[in-house]
C-alpha cells in the first residue's frame, strides 16, 4: 500500500515534532520580546492602585482603593452587603479612589464595581498611564503574542487531517494521536495568552515585596500606624489577605475576594491617579501563556 500523501509515517511524525518544537520556541521567544517592556522604567515611584493593577489586574486595583478608603474612613458596608459612604473622600485621592466612593454614595455591591462607569474610566486610565511607562502590557501586545496560535493551530488541523486519512488508508497512526494532541494544546495556550505587567515590572515588584515585607499579613502590621497609604499598599503587594487582616468583619461584608497577590499578572492576568503619578491619602501614595509501532510499512505517523 502506498503512504499516506506520499510521506512515510515516521517521517511525517518526526517532520511533525519538529515543527511544533520550532513553532514553540519562536512563539516563546516573541512572546518574551513583547512583554519585556522599557528596562528603565521604575516602580518605586508608583501608587498603591499602579502596583495592584501590575500585581492582579483590575479588581487588586479596585480592593487596594477600597482598602485604602476604608483605612481613611471614608468607607463602609450596608444592607444587602452593599458599600456605602461613611465620609468624605481627603483632598488629592486618585481618580480611582473618587469613582468608587462616588459609587457606594449609589449602594452597589463591590462585585458590581467593575462595571460602574466612572470606575471603568478610572481603571483605563490607569492601565493606559501604566502602558506608556512600559510597565503594564497592551491590548495590541497581547494580540501581537496570539498571533501564534494560527500556526500552532495550522499544524493542528494538517495532525488531524492525516490522522483521518493515515486511518482511512489503514496504516498506524497511534503516536501521531500524542502529537496532535499536544498541538491542540499549544494552539489553546498560545490562544489564550495573557499578561498584566512587563517583565520589568515583575522584577521591580518582586523587590517592593522585600521592601514592604512589613506590611504583610503573617507580619500583623499596625494599620493604625501606616494609615490608609500602608493599607492601601499592603492590599496592592500582598492581596486581600491584608483587607481581612486589617478589617475581617468589613472585608465579609464587603463580598471582597481573597486574592494572593505577586505573580497573578504573570500568568496568564490589566496607577494611581491619572496613572502618571500617582497621589495620596495622606501625602505620598494612592489610597488606594490505530495500529502499531513504527516498524515496517506505513510507520506511526500515518
Amino acid at each position: 500500500m502506498e503512504d499516506t500523501w506520499g510521506i512515510p509515517g515516521p517521517t511525517f511524525l518526526i517532520g511533525y515534532i519538529i515543527a511544533l518544537i520550532v513553532v514553540a520556541v519562536i512563539a516563546a521567544v516573541n512572546r518574551k520580546a513583547l512583554f519585556r517592556g522599557d528596562r528603565n522604567a521604575r516602580v518605586d515611584d508608583l501608587g498603591p492602585q499602579q502596583i495592584a493593577y501590575l500585581n492582579g489586574g483590575d479588581r487588586l486595583a479596585v480592593y487596594s482603593s477600597i482598602g485604602g478608603l476604608r483605612a481613611a474612613g471614608v468607607l463602609g458596608t450596608g444592607a444587602g452587603k452593599t458599600l456605602v459612604q461613611t465620609g468624605s473622600v481627603p483632598a488629592g485621592v486618585t481618580p480611582l479612589d473618587s469613582a468608587i466612593h462616588h459609587a457606594a454614595g449609589n449602594q452597589v455591591r463591590t462585585r458590581y464595581l467593575l462595571e460602574d462607569q466612572w470606575v471603568r474610566s478610572a481603571l483605563d486610565d490607569l492601565r493606559a498611564g501604566l502602558e506608556r511607562r512600559g510597565l503594564a502590557v497592551s491590548h495590541d501586545t497581547i494580540k501581537q503574542a496570539r498571533m501564534w496560535a494560527w500556526a500552532a493551530g495550522a499544524l493542528t488541523l494538517i495532525g488531524i487531517f492525516r490522522l483521518f486519512a493515515g486511518i482511512a488508508n489503514d496504516k498506524p497512526v497511534l503516536f501521531l494521536f500524542p502529537a496532535v494532541g499536544a498541538a491542540i494544546f499549544m494552539t489553546f495556550i498560545l490562544a489564550r495568552a495573557k499578561r498584566v505587567a512587563t517583565t520589568t515590572a515583575l522584577n521591580g515588584l518582586r523587590q517592593l515585596r522585600v521592601q514592604h515585607g512589613y506590611l504583610a499579613p503573617q507580619q500583623s502590621p499596625a494599620y493604625a500606624t501606616y494609615g490608609a497609604a500602608g493599607a492601601a499598599m499592603g492590599v496592592a503587594l500582598f492581596g486581600t489577605a491584608s483587607l481581612f487582616a486589617m478589617d475581617p468583619a468589613f472585608a465579609a461584608d464587603a463580598e471582597i475576594q481573597r486574592i494572593a497577590a505577586g505573580g497573578l499578572s504573570s500568568g496568564s492576568s490589566g496607577t494611581g491617579g491619572s496613572c502618571g503619578s500617582s497621589s495620596s491619602c495622606s501625602g505620598g501614595s494612592s489610597c488606594g501563556g490505530g495500529g502499531g509501532g513504527c516498524g515496517g510499512g506505513g510507520g506511526c505517523g500515518g
